[in-house]
């Protein structure tokens, strides 16, 4: 069954977008890892492979014993996979990297609220 030509053109205009506005994003925290990575990831290959995990936190060893350990281990794991080039980081610079990251996404919201509020009105 063929997509009516107007659903691939909202595809690619949707595509065009989120890549224009993460490329605003990175470029706008340039100082920090997760923006480089991101505009690196941008700039090169689309098709990212998403299944990729980090060997990084799987190889360091956690302070805290038992399940409370593994539970924080658990958890920077999760957060390696949202932060940009998180896979690629330690906890460290994973975390000191995650709030620069929440800032940015909260302004980028901020900014694409904003225009379509004004292109409502």
């Amino acid at each position: 069954m063929n997509k009516p030509s107007s659903q691939i053109n909202s595809k690619s205009f949707e595509q065009t977008v989120k890549h224009e506005v993460d490329m605003a994003l990175a470029l706008s925290a340039q100082e920090f890892a997760w923006s480089r990575f991101l505009q690196h990831k941008l700039l090169s290959s689309p098709h990212e492979d998403p299944s990729y995990s980090s060997k990084i936190l799987e190889t360091s060893s956690c302070k805290q014993d038992g399940k409370e350990g593994a539970e924080i281990k658990k958890k920077l794991k999760e957060l390696q996979k949202l932060v940009p080039g998180g896979e690629e980081m330690n906890m460290e610079e994973i975390l000191s990297e995650v709030g620069s990251y929440i800032v940015c996404l909260e302004l980028q919201m901020i900014v694409l609220k904003s225009l379509v509020q004004d292109n409502i009105s």
